[in-house]
């Protein structure tokens, strides 16, 4: 539910800021080894490191490079078309994709507010996914794997969340809590 939440706010700030028809959707929810998720993202990539705030860790938000250069082709005015790009990051282009994040983390942050109050920061952002150690290679982790289009350019991206971030606040991400706290929420409003 959070995550469809979340999905949601970033379609629509998203399609605000560049001006096209954007669309991100949860396309799966996993659990795998760290190192399996840092083996399975491309090379060069746009990864940034999310210090988790008030939760101990850090969490990997990866953005595919096709979504990542569509969206700084459209904010320095481009059509946003599918370019075959493989190379690293400029830091202008690192620059503006660090608003982005920033903005991406905005909406990260209001979709977990039933949860927890998030305030994820962005701590910095790499390009080779060998430099984004933020836990051993076989600590499991959770990957909410988004699709991602904007315009007629498709990609992935990942938000990749270290169990040991997460252990604390478990029992409130269970299905069972959704619905106590929707079946309270819809009693309180009900409730003369």
């Amino acid at each position: 539910m959070m995550h469809e939440t979340f999905a949601r706010l970033a379609t629509t700030g998203l399609s605000a800021q560049l001006r096209a028809l954007v669309s991100v959707h949860v396309a799966s929810v996993d659990q795998l080894t760290y190192e399996e998720f840092i083996r399975s993202i491309p090379n060069p990539t746009t990864l940034a490191v999310i210090n988790m705030d008030p939760l101990r860790g850090s969490a990997i938000l990866e953005i595919d490079p096709s979504i990542s250069f569509t969206i700084i082709d459209r904010l320095f005015g481009g059509k946003g078309e599918q370019a075959k790009i493989s190379r690293e990051l400029s830091e202008i282009e690192m620059s503006v994709m660090e608003g982005i994040i920033v903005r991406i983390l905005g909406n990260m942050r209001e979709s977990w507010s039933t949860v927890i109050d998030l305030r994820p920061r962005l701590g910095n952002i790499e390009t080779n996914p060998q430099f984004a150690q933020v836990v051993p290679p076989n600590d499991m982790v959770v990957l909410i794997t988004l699709e991602t289009k904007i315009g007629e350019v498709e990609g992935m991206t990942n938000l990749c969340i270290p169990y040991i971030t997460i252990e604390p606040i478990i029992n409130k991400l269970s299905a069972q809590y959704w619905y106590s706290s929707i079946r309270k929420e819809n009693w309180m409003k009900t409730a003369p």
